[in-house]
């Protein structure tokens, strides 16, 4: 791997045409259900011989070769994937918007002057630029579905538990969760059927009750709030989630964006600090202050934002116990302009994004619940999408939900 050079706060905008960190081919087995298609690594997963960096310079693995192959990448390659290299990522994971002060940020394919989406932004540029099939990534808050909306990509943030992070970088162990991102469904569904030791979910609609949020889409920029009726549009009629109504919506999003902050900072201390404080690693600022953020938290902490959130969540998780399935928006606005995102002037109005952002991702990993992105049609070349919320387990439903609704858009 070539040392990346040195790395100032002016270089946290600094876009890379290359999403790869490392370009290696493994071919995968000549015959399965993936044979043919091409698989970016997202470099959180170890790969036999190569290095793992984790998006940082310091991480212990980053100049030694690992000694196994992380067993979602091995099953991926014995269903027929070749691995065509490992991409960039936020540094430790640990971002939405697709920045790497020491990498590059990957140009974005579908709007290059606008940020790719994190932490999974390599393995997303990769498959959205058609260097890859199928990008492999992690989902702690929203690392498949953000840039699975930036990139016009399908994506699935699997049931908490269901795919193996064995071989994956911990970043918050109660809520990692790995999943893959195609640019389309069908590839994703043969994709995570793998990874979930299943056949391939046939295209149907599930049997089952689908509820739209309709007041999820209330607020958010014009072109997504619109997505609630464009569903409608394209997908037949569908129930309304009539429960949480529109005037709920503030408390449970600022209680979910406050409740992920505890949720995800305490644990990320716990498996990172010592490391932190020990070899002192070169960490871009923003990304150390978050980490130590997290240790500054209590168990107390935990227990009280827990009990707000779930207690603002309960209309839909209520409607999921009961076996529903929740159409939601993926993320309040477009993907950000750079240079929104340089800005001076615009930090509040950045910040009022991220909690938006934050306050819709974070109810998934709350819950411990599936999620799947489905890309929309747009009529000015910005992509956007929806998401299909499920119960436990109905990852496969999804998956057969997403390939039904995909052959309905233009």
């Amino acid at each position: 791997m070539t040392t990346p050079p040195s790395s100032s706060p002016a270089d946290q905008y600094r876009i890379v045409d290359d999403p790869f960190v490392l370009h290696h081919r493994i071919d995968g087995a000549r015959q399965g259900p993936l044979t043919g298609l091409r698989l970016a690594v997202k470099d959180l997963f170890d790969v036999e011989g190569l290095p793992t960096a984790c998006g940082t310079l310091d991480w212990p693995g980053r100049n030694q070769p690992a000694a196994r192959t992380a067993p979602t990448v091995q099953a991926l390659i014995d269903a027929g994937a070749s691995v065509v290299g490992k991409t960039i990522t936020d540094e430790l994971a640990c971002s939405l918007v697709g920045t790497n002060l020491h990498y590059g940020t990957p140009r974005n394919p579908i709007t290059p002057d606008r940020v790719p989406g994190g932490s999974s932004s390599g393995s997303a540029a990769a498959v959205a630029g058609g260097l890859a099939d199928l990008g492999l990534g992690t989902d702690t808050g929203g690392s498949i579905r953000i840039p699975s909306l930036y990139n016009r990509l399908f994506g699935l943030r699997p049931t908490h538990g269901r795919v193996s992070v064995d071989g994956c970088m911990e970043l918050c162990a109660p809520f990692d969760t790995v999943g893959l991102m195609t640019r389309d469904a069908d590839t994703l569904a043969a994709g995570m059927a793998v990874l979930m030791g299943e056949n391939t979910p046939p295209a149907q609609v599930p049997e089952a009750e689908i509820l739209m949020a309709s007041s999820l889409f209330a607020g958010l920029e014009p072109r997504m709030a619109e997505l609630a009726q464009a569903a409608i549009d394209h997908f037949g009629a569908m129930g309304e989630l009539s429960s949480l109504p529109t005037d709920a919506v503030p408390a449970l999003s600022t209680a979910c964006y406050e409740a992920y902050g505890v949720l995800q900072g305490r644990p990320i201390w716990q498996a990172h600090g010592p490391w932190i404080e020990r070899d002192r690693p070169r960490l871009a600022p923003e990304i150390e202050a978050r980490f130590r953020l997290g240790g500054t938290r209590s168990a107390e902490d935990e227990a009280h934002h827990r009990q707000a959130a779930v207690g603002h969540l309960r209309p839909i998780s209520e409607a999921l116990e009961g076996g529903t399935f929740i159409v939601m928006p993926t993320g309040p606005t477009a993907a950000p302009s750079f240079a929104m995102m340089q800005d001076a002037s615009a930090l509040e109005e950045r910040e009022a994004v991220r909690r938006q952002l934050l306050g819709l991702t974070a109810m998934a990993p709350i819950l411990g619940v599936p999620q799947i992105h489905i890309p929309m049609p747009d009529e000015d070349g910005i992509p956007r999408g929806l998401s299909v919320m499920g119960p436990r387990g109905s990852d496969l439903a999804l998956l057969g939900l997403a390939r039904a609704w995909a052959a309905k858009l233009p």
